[in-house]
């Protein structure tokens, strides 16, 4: 279970020790060579050490490894279904066709469902050329320590980190080799502990230490019921709507207004606990110190978990607790730490920089609004924040020194990420005013200090070398809906294109399983909008405009059959550089039959370069430079944009609003236009300043690879897609 993870993740394999193989029959060398035939077609071979090692295998094991390396990399790479296009000879034969054939065809297929009844011609064997990417051999160490990272990971996990980490606790003999002291990332932690608890494999002492306040609390019991312990969804839900009729209700009869959308509310609750779990829940909030101001917070939620718990059955072993959720139901205004804050800062109160130095995090988050709001009281503020600088967790001071460097400079919009499976990007005019530059400079020199100050006591990184490149990858402070990818990469992200003319888009999707047959059809539409220099529309390829001279889409398929389906765009750089003023591609992916990507068995999508369009197969895997899985729960999609002036693909992984049904490319131009503003403005802590900070204090900087110890780049070394080692060894 450890390999196609391990494979997936880092390249490597782990092959049984040789002192436990058996003395089976030698594996025949023909099943290595096929094996290693295969993955070459698919872009990948063996290092020589786990070629050497894999020669040592029995029959029985060697099998086990083609079964096993062979779907992992054909999956990752989108190789593991049929594609089919409509036109089966693109993009010859849609470039080649008429006006008059393509409106045709288009009739036919709209209007009886008849795709072009062409005969597939032979195709010139592919001229492309790649490097090949090696698999090497590797170690349960390795996999072990891989798998710890991730769970001390000091940012939030993806889906498919969550799977891995997942496959890991299941199956590790030892969950203590995977469990760090401590897991900094709270959503992380209640996650973690829900899947040990429900598997039965930790001890509820053994994970007590990972929850320290009332939220934490919450968090646990929301992965117990199995929903997403970010806590997203919270806010979601409705206030309640009817009595509470057991007996151990603190204020019985309580009389609640009905709302209308009470039966038409999206569902998230609490399972029922056993006694145990109960005990152990109102344990870990008994043991909290001032539960109820973090219950406050998520009011509606902590009324519903309360009456699952019932805590006045065990008032007398918790009776914090109990008193907690007493003055919850009871008491509508409840004054806490933050609701005094905002006061103080709705009114310009002096105190409350005092006040919020108790709490250096909430200090951090508003030092732009009160140097704002008291300029008179700037060096106050400036000592303040100064003093509690030590406390503030890295990922923090990373976030808070990105905004302050590029404070002033001119912005048409501030971007935000909120929590959820949405792929959201949220983008507002900016109308900050401006802040004394000397005020931002200040910030920045204390913040790269303190932040030198402690990663020094980290062990010594030797001679390191930074790649430049890594000046345009954003930290990945948060992987929480990050779509599944061959190469994953935070929002934001600026990654060189390789050597090739043609860029072909493609992706597959297949019709819903279940339900009605005549409501199983799935239409996905694949879309490329070209924009100029400012982000104005120039020109759409789409099934409503399949050719230009510069570019071919392969044509509309509306049912994906029960083989699925594909679609596919070429457009060839050059070109359309010289017969446009395009300077922009975004690619848009949308469901037009109305369901979320969420929602069906399986779609994906992600791009190829290709050096000669009309040779090798209509999807070699030995091009797809990314493929990730359309998981949202929305219908419009925007994954990514390509820069055609410097050949740079920008990773978005954003969505669109549904605006009724305008659904296509051209329907959404201005959600389209302001997603490219948006991520154009984007600035946010960046690997080269993350990694020159430790590599100035844990060691010395030098000019080449060759030379250094430590290696930071997008191949080699320590890369962008190691967000595992990144979240947990960096922040």
């Amino acid at each position: 279970m450890m390999n196609p993870v391990f494979l997936r993740r880092s390249q490597k394999i782990i092959l049984p020790p040789a002192g436990t193989l058996t003395k089976r029959l030698p594996a025949d060398r023909s099943v290595l060579a096929a094996l290693l035939k295969n993955i070459e077609s698919l872009g990948y071979t063996f290092s020589a050490q786990l070629t050497l090692a894999a020669e040592s295998l029995n029959q029985e094991q060697m099998v086990t490894l083609y079964e096993t390396i062979l779907p992992v990399l054909q999956k990752i790479l989108g190789a593991h279904v049929q594609h089919r296009p409509m036109y089966p000879n693109f993009p010859d034969e849609v470039m080649e066709a008429s006006e008059v054939e393509l409106y045709l065809n288009a009739v036919l297929h709209y209007t009886h469902g008849l795709l072009p009844n062409t005969e597939v011609k032979k195709r010139p064997l592919s001229l492309d050329h790649k490097k090949l990417k090696v698999i090497d051999l590797g170690t349960e160490q390795q996999f072990t320590q891989m798998m710890r990272s991730l769970a001390g990971a000091n940012g939030s996990l993806s889906d498919e980190d969550k799977a891995d980490l997942a496959t890991a606790l299941t199956y590790i003999p030892d969950i203590d080799d995977i469990l760090p002291d401590e897991i900094p990332y709270k959503e992380n932690a209640a996650w973690i502990a829900s899947v040990l608890l429900t598997q039965k494999r930790a001890s509820t002492e053994r994970l007590s230490r990972y929850f320290r306040t009332a939220t934490d609390v919450l968090r646990l019991a929301a992965g117990l019921s199995g929903l997403d312990t970010s806590l997203y969804w919270a806010k979601r839900i409705p206030q309640l709507t009817q009595p509470f009729q057991n007996i151990y209700n603190m204020n019985q009869g309580m009389n609640v207004q009905v709302t209308p959308d009470q039966q038409t509310a999206p569902v998230y609750h609490f399972r029922k606990f056993k006694r145990a779990e109960r005990r152990f829940l109102l344990g870990l909030l008994e043991k909290t110190s001032q539960p109820l101001e973090d219950m406050v917070l998520y009011r509606e939620l902590w009324k519903r978990l309360g009456e699952i718990l019932h805590p006045g059955e065990m008032r007398n072993q918790y009776p914090h607790a109990f008193e907690a959720f007493t003055r919850l139901r009871r008491e509508k205004h409840i004054p806490t730490f933050r609701s005094e804050v905002e006061q103080g800062l709705y009114h310009r109160d002096a105190a409350v920089i005092a006040r919020l130095a108790s709490r250096p995090g909430e200090l951090a988050r508003r030092l732009d609004l009160l140097l704002r709001s008291q300029p008179q009281a700037a060096e106050e503020i400036l000592n303040s924040f100064n003093s509690v600088i030590s406390q503030i967790a890295v990922p923090l001071l990373l976030q808070l020194m990105a905004h302050f460097k590029h404070r002033n400079e001119h912005r048409d919009y501030r971007v935000f990420f909120p929590k959820g499976n949405m792929g959201k990007a949220v983008a507002i005019y900016n109308h900050l005013p401006s802040l004394n530059t000397a005020w931002s400079a200040e910030i920045v020199q204390q913040i790269e200090k303190e932040l030198r100050t402690r990663f020094a006591d980290r062990p010594a990184l030797g001679r390191v070398y930074i790649d430049p490149v890594l000046a345009k990858v954003p930290v990945p402070f948060s992987q929480r809906s990050a779509s599944q990818s061959l190469r994953p990469l935070p929002r934001g992200s600026r990654v060189a294109m390789p050597s090739g003319e043609t860029v072909r888009l493609f992706c597959w999707w297949t019709n819903l399983r279940t339900g009605e047959k005549n409501q199983r059809r799935v239409d996905v539409d694949l879309s490329l909008v070209l924009m100029d220099e400012d982000w104005n529309p120039v020109e759409t390829l789409a099934f409503y405009n399949l050719k230009e001279s510069y570019g071919v889409h392969s044509g509309d398929i509306t049912d994906a059959g029960k083989e699925g389906a594909s679609e596919f765009i070429d457009l060839h750089i050059q070109a359309v550089r010289e017969a446009t003023k395009a300077r922009y591609a975004m690619m848009q992916v949308a469901c037009f039959t109305g369901q979320a990507f969420a929602e069906l068995p399986e779609c994906f999508a992600g791009f190829m370069m290709r050096t000669y369009s009309q040779t090798g197969k209509i999807y070699d895997p030995r091009t797809v430079e990314t493929r990730f899985d359309l998981t949202v729960e929305a219908q419009q999609a925007v994954p990514l944009a390509l820069d055609l002036e410097k050949r740079e693909m920008i990773w978005m992984d954003a969505v669109l609003k549904n605006r009724s049904f305008a659904i296509t490319a051209e329907q959404n131009m201005s959600g389209m236009q302001l997603l490219g503003h948006a991520f154009a403005d984007l600035h946010k802590t960046t690997l080269i300043e993350l990694f020159t900070l430790h590599g100035e204090s844990r060691g010395t900087l030098v000019d080449s690879i060759e030379e250094a110890d430590t290696v930071f780049a997008m191949e080699e070394g320590i890369t962008p897609y190691h967000t595992d080692v990144i979240l947990s060894e960096y922040l």
